[in-house]
């Protein structure tokens, strides 16, 4: 770790820009294997299969961004000990969410009969899917819950690489999995007719695989890092103090993420109620809603790495000034992304729809909901920013209290305004809960501002702790 680190003019648009594009190209990609998924059965001979992976994704989405924590606990905590130039803790950083995640992947596999049963039982409460709809969603969930280590592990290596600032690695990892699962699902189902059972087992295939590629990505981080043998002691990666702040640290965010997963689920749920087809729309609609929101999540993830060793730094004057360049400067790249994509999407909003959906009755009802993507940019920037600022910060509790007091709000909203206003309203719902999450957070910012002047020095690093000749040698 060097000086240039930590000073305040290295948080340039430029170096921003480098962890941000591949950071963006890494996230979007995740949603976009959703938009492969209702690509390849739109074009198959079981269109309507597209709401039976829709309602099953949802279960995939509750798990996987419920245990999402992993990757944002193992980012910050990482980013702050490189920041502390504490190449030790780094990698203990690493392990324990290596660790935590495959743990809890092995666990869902074990336990995938309850776990699928009470989750299909409860989609299917109040729900006008059809029973064909329902069992095609059982067979892609059957299929896909076996990634799930392999899927989970993978979040603690994304989160580190992100944090030692190789984004690029980040998106390298992303970008592979997904075009294997666009080969596949185009073999699976186009090819073969497996219809939603395709789409699973090419997602299954993928998650493996996207898993070993992380795996090389991050073993390459750790030889230019002083080598893959050297740092590690075993004793510091459950070492109690360490432990009690990870664990602290990961119980709030995961808090805060079952509910942002709970959120969406519901949101899937409630678009049941009004019928396969615009349960069908709303999960092509999803899809570009997703992809908005984590393409524009490039700057978050800069966000992450320059805050969490802002905060980590030994001096804590300049530690304080990279802060608040840190801040502004994304913040002002996010918005200008954000205006961007609504242009992109008033534009070719109707030929994305054609791609995505088959004509009929689903390409009408996605046109008619599509101008809520269209200004979906501007609902999330802002959350999303201050997401990745309070996560480099490991600001977990606050995360954890905006949340709470969203969904408060959220849930009344969408059975009202649905109740007036149909899919409309459930829309007009969903955008409201993205700005009220943005207000919270908003309000509790300047608690990180006022961590500088109460944080206390890291303990010493391993070179620190050599003794130094005397003068008399």
């Amino acid at each position: 770790m060097t000086r240039k680190l930590l000073n305040a003019e290295t948080v340039s648009y430029r170096e921003i820009l480098r962890l941000a594009w591949p950071a963006s190209v890494a996230a979007s990609v995740t949603p976009l294997l959703g938009a492969v998924d209702v690509w390849a059965l739109a074009q198959s001979s079981r269109p309507l299969d597209i709401a039976a992976v829709g309602l099953a994704s949802v279960i995939f989405s509750l798990v996987y961004w419920t245990f999402g924590f992993i990757r944002m606990s193992v980012a910050g905590l990482t980013a702050q000990a490189i920041g502390a130039e504490n190449e030790t803790e780094a990698r203990a950083a690493l392990v324990r969410g290596g660790v935590i995640g495959g743990g809890v992947g092995a666990m869902l596999v074990l336990l995938q009969w309850p776990v699928g049963g009470i989750a299909f039982q409860l989609l299917a409460t109040g729900s006008e899917a059809s029973a064909e709809t329902l069992a095609a969603g059982r067979d892609y969930f059957n299929l896909r819950i076996w990634g799930a280590p392999f899927a989970l592990a993978s979040y603690a290596a994304f989160g580190w690489l992100t944090a030692r600032g190789r984004t690029d690695f980040l998106m390298a990892a992303s970008v592979f999995m997904t075009a294997l699962n666009i080969i596949l699902d185009y073999w699976f189902v186009v090819g073969l007719g497996w219809g939603a059972a395709g789409v699973a087992t090419g997602t299954l295939i993928a998650e493996i695989a996207g898993f070993f590629a992380a795996a090389i990505f991050v073993l390459a981080v750790l030889v230019e890092h002083g080598g893959a043998r050297c740092n590690w002691r075993p004793a510091e990666f459950f070492k109690l103090s360490r432990l009690k702040r990870t664990i602290s640290v990961n119980f709030d965010i995961f808090i805060r993420t079952l509910l942002l997963a709970f959120s969406f689920a519901w949101f899937v749920q409630r678009g049941g109620a009004f019928g396969d087809v615009v349960l069908a729309a709303n999960q092509a609609l999803l899809q570009l809603f997703l992809f908005t929101g984590l393409a524009l999540d490039g700057t978050a993830i800069a966000a992450e790495t320059l805050v969490g060793q802002a905060l980590g730094a030994r001096d804590h004057i300049l530690g304080k000034k990279r802060y608040h360049v840190a801040v502004r400067r994304t913040f002002i790249l996010a918005t200008g992304a954000a205006i961007a994509f609504v242009g992109f999407y008033g534009f070719i909003g109707d030929a994305l729809i054609a791609l995505l959906t088959p004509e009929g009755a689903i390409r009408t009802a996605t046109r008619t909901y599509m101008p809520w993507v269209v200004v979906s940019p501007l609902m999330v920037v802002i959350g999303f920013q201050l997401d990745g600022i309070y996560i480099g910060a490991t600001r977990a509790r606050e995360m954890r209290d905006s949340m709470v007091l969203t969904v408060l709000i959220f849930i009344p909203a969408t059975l009202w305004l649905a109740g007036l206003y149909g899919n409309h309203g459930l829309w007009a719902a969903f955008s409201l809960y993205f700005l009220l999450r943005a207000v919270t957070l908003g309000i509790w910012l300047p608690r990180i501002q006022r961590s500088f002047r109460t944080q206390r020095d890291p303990a010493p690093t391993a070179s620190e702790m050599k003794p130094k000749p005397s003068a008399a040698k």
